[in-house]
């Protein structure tokens, strides 16, 4: 949902915004904290959209005194999270430069105590409709943190997803990270990838990646896994996420999120899975889009989400925090904020001691 301008209720779509190279990063203050130190048990997974990478590749900051990249002082002050799950990141595939500049920037200035990380990327392959600004549109990046890196059974890129929107990473602890940027729905043109022509909308291609993203969740729970689906999904699940106003013009949005709720949180056949943010904070209202060219809080909607399969809520409760930064400093260059969720560790540990015992 990137767009430097407020989004009209009328509207039937919004430009694609080009990559902020220019945006600076604000200027940090005494009184915005870190999130607190976690517990060593935890698995903390971070999800940001950053509308571009090009201003978190800066050499340093103007305004510190260390030598730390912007994104190298995001990692540290919010505690070395192993997961940082990134959304329209705008690299063009064939640019493994930026690719470089990226990983290195993640790394920049680390002191020997200080944890290392390793990013593993989904670029745009979509010759029809994935095209914009030379190629540099959508994609995921996820970074993982090295001494996390040994849990990892398998990072991979499903064959459906053309556009650069999904990485799918493997645990050793029977769970499953997807790190998504899922679909906008607009009236803009659809092209069938193999022949480029016109098969609908991206409204429609929006439910087709839906049923997509779900076919992929079920199946993974089928095989005995837990299913952790975070990033920016592009839908403001109901009234409450949606400040002043919740999109309902045209009514295809009221369709598509229709669907979206059907298929992940109520349908019989669906997901039945759970929005952690609304599990452990109930109706509290915070967002994660914040349109640039307004003032915060002006307008605002709760887009980006962090949805898990029930098990992990029940029986295992294992989700042990969860939170949006919902601050000016953390959207930094961004339109969006990010957001967390910590999962208790020692519950993976104990079932699978338990599992070994049998």
């Amino acid at each position: 949902m990137s767009s430097p301008l407020k989004r009209s209720l009328s509207t039937t779509g919004r430009s694609i915004s080009p990559p902020p190279l220019q945006r600076k990063i604000p200027r940090l203050t005494e009184h915005v904290s870190s999130t607190r130190e976690p517990s060593v048990d935890q698995l903390r997974i971070f999800s940001w959209n950053v509308n571009g990478v090009g201003p978190l590749l800066q050499k340093q900051l103007s305004f510190s005194a260390d030598s730390l990249s912007p994104l190298r002082t995001f990692l540290k002050r919010h505690h070395w999270p192993q997961f940082l799950c990134l959304q329209e990141v705008k690299i063009s595939s064939k640019d493994t430069a930026t690719q470089r500049r990226l990983q290195a920037a993640a790394n920049q200035s680390a002191a020997g105590d200080e944890p290392s990380y390793t990013i593993e990327f989904s670029l745009p392959r979509d010759k029809y409709n994935a095209t914009g600004f030379g190629g540099k549109v959508h994609g995921v990046a996820t970074l993982i943190r090295d001494d996390f890196g040994s849990r990892l059974r398998a990072t991979r890129r499903p064959d459906w997803d053309l556009e650069g929107r999904v990485l799918v990473h493997e645990l050793d602890m029977g769970l499953v990270v997807i790190n998504g940027y899922w679909v906008n729905g607009t009236s803009n043109p659809y092209r069938d990838p193999e022949t480029g022509q016109v098969v609908g909308t991206r409204h429609d291609h929006k439910l087709r990646f839906h049923q997509w993203m779900l076919d992929e969740a079920l199946r993974l729970e089928r095989s005995g896994l837990h299913v952790i689906l975070i990033g920016d999904m592009n839908i403001a699940r109901a009234r409450i996420d949606g400040h002043p106003n919740l999109r309902t013009s045209p009514v295809q949005h009221v369709k598509n999120r229709a669907d979206f709720n059907a298929k992940f949180f109520t349908y019989e056949n669906g997901l039945s899975a759970v929005d952690v943010f609304r599990h452990k904070h109930g109706n509290r209202q915070k967002y994660t889009y914040h349109p640039r060219g307004r003032n915060w809080g002006e307008s605002c909607d709760r887009v980006d989400l962090i949805v898990v399969s029930r098990s992990l809520v029940d029986p295992l409760d294992a989700v042990a925090e969860t939170d949006i930064l919902d601050n000016a400093l953390d959207r930094g260059h961004s339109d969006h904020v990010p957001l967390w969720v910590a999962l208790d560790m020692s519950i993976f540990s104990a079932k699978a001691a338990q599992s070994g015992s049998d």
